[in-house]
């Protein structure tokens, strides 16, 4: 019975899913189509009951195509959130592999330079407090600093120009 209604109605079926779902292409039109078939042609028995079987079956089809937009909304809005997920993954990894590369530099700075810049910039001291500290001109502290940013940013020009290479 239900067999029969498909094979007199199939284009109808159709026709209907393009007119009323217009964002449906003609592969997913054909893929409802036969879901539905499927469907009600598994439910055999159960559809005994009803009293207007096409109609029935264009409900099916408007909800088949609802379903089918659902689940392709969540498909996309799955791949949307693993794609912003990697971005994060891959920030991270780099900002660590970034971080590293800063403290090898830094270690590679001779005593009094690295001495100066940690205490400044990473620790967040001030200049007066180094100077009380060390018995050193503020001058010869800025300079310190200044060569140990010079030959920082030369190091690290080098990591940021191999890595815009690969």
């Amino acid at each position: 019975m239900i067999g029969k209604v498909f094979e007199e109605n199939y284009e109808w079926f159709k026709r209907f899913l393009r007119v009323r779902f217009v964002n449906l292409n003609d592969y997913d039109i054909e893929d409802i189509v036969q879901q539905v078939a499927t469907n009600l042609l598994f439910k055999g028995e159960n559809l005994i009951g009803i009293k207007n079987l096409t109609s029935y079956v264009y409900t099916s089809l408007q909800n088949g195509a609802k379903d089918y937009f659902k689940k392709r909304k969540n498909e996309v809005l799955i791949s949307e959130d693993i794609e912003v997920i990697t971005e994060k993954l891959e920030d991270e990894v780099l900002d660590k592999e970034l971080k590293q590369v800063i403290m090898k530099a830094i270690n590679k700075l001779d005593e009094n330079q690295k001495f100066v810049y940690i205490e400044t910039e990473i620790k967040g001291r001030s200049y007066d407090d180094l100077v009380r500290e060390t018995g050193e001109k503020k001058g010869t502290l800025l300079s310190r600093k200044n060569r140990a940013k010079i030959k920082l940013k030369e190091m690290i020009d080098d990591y940021v120009y191999v890595e815009d290479k690969k």
